[in-house]
């Protein structure tokens, strides 16, 4: 007997209705998309704008992200033309020719800068977003602090042209086996020279998150924060990353507090693998999930020597490459066996899972955590009405001095700070205390200070009007990854995870882990204790 309810069976849900942000096919439509030559540059660098306008005159404008949000550059009557765009252009990439050139001067210091690309014709006005990093002229020589932004992880939810790592135009069946679907629907290469999707930039303020309060007795489940984004013209996929609703919210925190970080993209690491050379610290927030094995190495190698890192973000997961001079990303995730590298005796190269069997570097001996050991909770069926926080158990380790943490406490609850997406690590219990089994590649020396429960496999209590979005398929894939065959022991050993805040020394440094997306969203919020323990780790590390 089905449960009293909606109607159902026969209209579209938002997995139906995903439409890509992409150039009209219509000539006459009004419309501007441009994109940057690079994702970062350094003061005295040419900007170069790739820019394609139906519009009679375009011009720009350029704008610092910090603690202000202060208009630096104006440009206007620009003359531009439509350009034509492959049909291939997820992968191979835009082509357009240099629209217009800015030369950036010498004294404006590094941050997170927005480029509006503003079209008129007849009156009428359109506008996209734009962005670029700006590393200082010389990194770590001013500020002992540096933040990695995560803009591999924004490139994989970046759907302009038509696909992304979580989605392809060119395949949305969704009744076939998932991971059937997973393997097809998804595009294993991205070209850097896109525009950015509508909302990885910006986005309006009070738009709502993936994680939610816990769900009402007997309700529906699913992800109001996409409902949102299809019904007010924003791609689906930014809600789960960016500069709008991850990277920035901790940049401008950092930048009001004080702290006056140097900013670099993740491809400034594969660019130069020593830029981190002289800095006593770095930062990584929000939804970081991708990495090169140049970057991670570069990263290592920082800790080694005796960095301090922060990681203040959840769900890290994939190893990519960078092809085509750094400009085509790769990684083929769900299809691994697809990859052209997958037999490469160096297992850097390969592309996939960093905990899969076929790679097997478990980002926890850099990271803190691991992404597979974790990851849902707070969203749609994914542990719906779960703490929302982090179960402290060590309250005297000195990152929570003067936070006021209680053993027991969850740390963040009311937020959700647990959320969304988590990383985690196999543990035990011992006299109320958590330990790592080292079973996933944990070191000996790691220190587990808080720890909540979280799923990997999204429960489906009947309730009409519900829609499953995660179900099994994660799970399935986690199991086959890193064990090698997808078996019931198998998932047994995955499906239910943790989010950790942990601390370990690495050489003659050491690392911090809060593995949490939602890290970012209790500064900007100005949550006590998150800011304490945050201002706690920073000072203890820059000291």
């Amino acid at each position: 007997m089905r449960a009293r309810g909606s109607a159902e069976g026969q209209w579209n849900t938002w997995l139906e209705a995903i439409e890509a942000d992409n150039q009209s096919d219509d000539p006459t439509a009004l419309e501007i998309w441009g994109y940057t030559g690079q994702p970062s540059y350094g003061p005295g660098d040419t900007l170069e704008l790739h820019v394609s306008t139906t519009a009679s005159t375009w011009g720009f404008e350029i704008w610092r992200d910090g603690a202000e949000f202060e208009q630096l550059h104006e440009v206007s009557g620009l003359g531009g033309d439509r350009q034509e765009t492959p049909d291939d252009v997820v992968g191979a990439g835009c082509g357009w020719p240099v629209g217009a050139t800015f030369e950036i001067p010498d004294d404006w210091p590094s941050g997170g800068y927005l480029i509006v690309f503003r079209g008129e014709k007849d009156g009428v006005e359109v506008s996209q977003d734009g962005f670029f990093v700006l590393r200082a002229a010389e990194p770590g020589v001013k500020s002992r602090l540096a933040m990695i932004v995560a803009t591999y992880s924004w490139q994989e939810y970046n759907d302009w042209g038509g696909g992304c790592g979580y989605f392809s135009d060119e395949f949305i069946d969704h009744s076939m086996d998932p991971l059937e679907v997973r393997e097809k629907s998804f595009k294993p290469r991205l070209s850097l020279h896109r525009p950015w999707s509508r909302g990885l930039i910006r986005t309006p303020v009070g738009a709502p998150r993936l994680a939610q309060p816990p769900l009402p007795f007997g309700a529906a489940v699913g992800v109001p924060a996409a409902d949102w984004a299809i019904s007010n013209g924003y791609s689906v996929w930014t809600i789960a990353n960016g500069w709008a609703r991850y990277d920035g919210l901790t940049a401008r925190w950092l930048e009001a507090e004080g702290y006056e970080p140097e900013l670099l993209s993740q491809w400034d690491l594969d660019r130069d693998p020593t830029v981190l050379e002289n800095y006593g610290a770095v930062i990584t927030t929000g939804h970081d999930e991708y990495w090169t094995a140049v970057g991670r190495d570069a990263l290592d190698n920082f800790i080694e020597r005796g960095g301090r890192y922060a990681r203040l973000a959840g769900n890290i997961v994939w190893q990519v490459r960078l092809e085509d001079d750094l400009r085509t990303q790769v990684c083929h995730k769900y299809a691994a066996h697809a990859d052209p590298e997958r037999a490469n005796p160096d297992r850097n190269v390969r592309s996939g899972a960093f905990e899969a069997h076929y790679i097997d570097n478990p980002p926890v001996t850099t990271f803190g955590a691991n992404g597979f050991r974790g990851v849902y909770s707070r969203m749609a069926g994914l542990s719906p009405r779960g703490p929302g926080g982090f179960i402290v158990y060590r309250p005297g380790h000195w990152a929570f001095d003067g936070a006021d943490v209680y053993y027991g406490d969850v740390l963040g609850g009311e937020l959700p700070l647990v959320g969304y997406e988590s990383d985690g690590i196999a543990y035990t219990f011992r006299d109320g205390l958590p330990f790592p089994t080292n079973e996933d590649g944990t070191p000996e020396n790691l220190e587990i200070l808080a720890i909540t429960p979280v799923t990997l496999e999204e429960e489906d209590h009947g309730h009409a009007g519900s829609m499953i979005t995660i179900a099994d398929g994660d799970l399935a894939f986690a199991a086959e990854a890193v064990f090698g065959a997808d078996t019931p022991d198998n998932r047994d050993k995955l499906r239910y995870g943790s989010a950790v805040i942990t601390h370990m020394p690495k050489g003659q440094g050491e690392v911090f882990c809060a593995g949490t997306t939602e890290w970012c969203y209790a500064l900007a919020t100005g949550h006590t204790q998150v800011e304490i323990i945050t201002r706690n780790v920073l000072n203890h590390f820059l000291r």
